[in-house]
């Protein structure tokens, strides 16, 4: 490094351009890019120095403006709940050694699913920087702040990896803005509630096997829930009766039966 020293913006921006260091990245886009507003925030969300903030400008474009695929947030979305699920995953593996597959994998539903996850991407103020077109949009408004909260975390983990996102979700949403011991306590028999919405309503229902498969050399389960022959909820699981319970809680979701 001898005869290497910045001689001011300009030489640390060629820097930037010339080297692979994140250290010099995050200084640059903390201290002299002009998206540095857009890392102060991501900093304050996260705990994490952004070092590649052209992900988290994605972040926060929605389709409904931004019809490229390379410029929407929909494949950072994708990328994002499979990071989420296996983080909550290991999370609950480690908080409960004792406890069995099935209460794992409710108790992981009940964090993931939208009504939890849109609370969150609110609360973190997500919406507030999302770019979108609410004539231009086809899916629900509602889900938002949960979309864009898990392309957030979709682009943490493409920025910082792996150990730093799951630090992020475990110290900043499990500990501080979920209570998991008494969510594992809330009323979840989903297939109750909605047998007793269909009943007060004078509708029908039924739960059918849309589709059986193998799942990590196990019988995975994908079942749809019609309500007077319309189909209202898809869910799957390891077991017919998770499944079921999955789309019943969707279903009561779009019914605005829960929040």
């Amino acid at each position: 490094m001898s005869g290497f020293y910045f001689t001011g913006i300009d030489t640390l921006a060629y820097a930037l351009e010339s080297t692979s260091h994140n250290l010099i990245r995050k200084v640059y886009n903390r201290l002299f890019s002009s998206k540095k507003e857009l890392a102060s925030f991501i900093e304050s969300v996260t705990g994490i120095v952004p070092s590649q903030l052209k992900l988290y400008e994605v972040v926060f474009q929605h389709r409904s403006l931004f019809a490229d695929p390379k410029e929407n947030n929909e494949r950072l979305e994708l990328l994002g709940d499979s990071v989420l699920d296996a983080i909550i995953c290991d999370y609950l593996y480690k908080k409960y050694p004792y406890k069995e597959e099935g209460f794992i994998t409710e108790l992981r539903s009940r964090i993931v699913n939208r009504a939890t996850l849109n609370e969150i991407g609110e609360r973190l103020g997500l919406l507030e920087k999302l770019k979108y077109n609410r004539k231009g949009m086809s899916d629900s408004a509602k889900d938002l702040a949960g979309n864009t909260f898990e392309a957030l975390v979709g682009a943490v983990y493409l920025d910082a990896g792996f150990d730093k996102t799951a630090r992020f979700i475990k110290k900043r949403i499990l500990q501080n803005m979920l209570d998991v011991d008494a969510l594992q306590e809330t009323n979840t028999d989903y297939k109750s509630r909605i047998y007793h919405y269909v009943q007060r309503e004078g509708k029908s229902i039924r739960f059918r096997v849309a589709q059986e498969k193998q799942k990590n050399k196990k019988a995975y389960f994908v079942i749809h829930l019609e309500i007077d022959g319309r189909l209202v909820a898809q869910g799957e699981g390891y077991s017919k009766k998770a499944a079921e319970q999955a789309a019943a809680m969707k279903a009561l979701v779009s019914l605005g039966e829960i929040a």
